[in-house]
């Protein structure tokens, strides 16, 4: 399925017209790696962001608050408060 969508979609970027250099197929790919590179930075910005105020979160409850968070809380993987994303 996989091989038919990506020909469906190589002869939309790389036409017939274009050739032999395929500039404006080229063009395409490449503002398309531009937008997957900024999409990236931003993702990283976003979880940095997030951890942070996880962070802040956390470092301001004591010790009792944050063993009764621990025992009590119902969050479950990435809602928790002591989660931190890998980035």
């Amino acid at each position: 399925m996989s091989v038919q969508t990506s020909n469906i979609i190589s002869s939309n970027i790389y036409r017939d017209n274009d050739k032999p250099l395929y500039r404006t197929g080229n063009k395409v790919l490449l503002g398309l790696v531009a937008w997957n590179i900024v999409l990236i930075i931003l993702s990283k910005l976003y979880y940095m962001s997030k951890n942070s105020q996880r962070e802040k979160i956390w470092q301001r409850m004591s010790e009792v608050e944050k063993a009764n968070y621990l025992a009590t809380t119902e969050d479950k993987g990435n809602k928790r408060l002591d989660f931190r994303f890998v980035h």
